[in-house]
């Protein structure tokens, strides 16, 4: 009887949990790390700040948690990317469009990029995430020069620079001013460069 009783305990205890997270995504990508604190995201959800902290102690701990989805949800495709099976051009393709996927429709993800850029904005460094992303893309813009697709002539850094400027730079403004149209945009922005870019051999 007692485990019985366990289990719905749990079951509300972890949407709670949810929620909080959910909660405090939704003021991070709205106002950043600074101006976010416990009461206002205790007040989306109807909890007592005191029920809140039974959950998280502080405001790092929830960034802290977020950051640890983000980095979760883009090691796969991140990875993907890196698997010589298919024709770069699909693969950067691919992996542009997934990143966009995911910050378009996971608050928790664009709240924690723009957590993320925000650090390494105050301690005038880059950003872990955009550095990785960088390498991975730069070595794919390579390929897909050596496959022809785009022409040779474009610098790959130059090229590489500009997609990842482009593809978080439009989700950085989307997570200031919480927009979530960002995935046709993205779309969008990919087929413009595609076409710039394409080899005219």
């Amino acid at each position: 009887m007692k485990e019985v009783c366990t289990l719905p305990k749990q079951a509300r205890a972890l949407r709670t949990y949810d929620a909080v997270l959910d909660a405090a995504a939704h003021e991070f990508a709205r106002h950043g790390y600074a101006n976010t604190n416990l009461q206002k995201i205790a007040d989306q959800i109807g909890l007592t700040k005191g029920a809140l902290y039974g959950h998280f102690s502080n405001k790092e701990e929830l960034a802290a948690v977020l950051s640890v989805h983000l980095s979760d949800a883009v090691e796969p495709p991140l990875s993907a990317a890196n698997i010589p099976a298919d024709p770069a051009l699909g693969r950067l393709r691919s992996l542009m469009l997934t990143l966009g996927e995911l910050f378009q429709g996971d608050v928790r993800a664009r709240a924690a990029l723009r957590l993320t850029l925000e650090t390494a904005q105050a301690s005038e460094d880059t950003a872990a995430l955009l550095e990785e992303t960088h390498s991975v893309v730069l070595r794919l813009v390579g390929e897909v020069q050596q496959e022809g697709h785009w022409e040779a002539a474009a610098s790959p850094k130059a090229v590489a620079d500009l997609l990842v400027a482009a593809f978080f730079g439009v989700f950085w403004m989307g997570s200031a001013q919480e927009r979530t149209e960002g995935g046709s945009r993205v779309t969008a922005m990919w087929n413009v460069l595609d076409h710039a870019l394409r080899s005219k051999a």
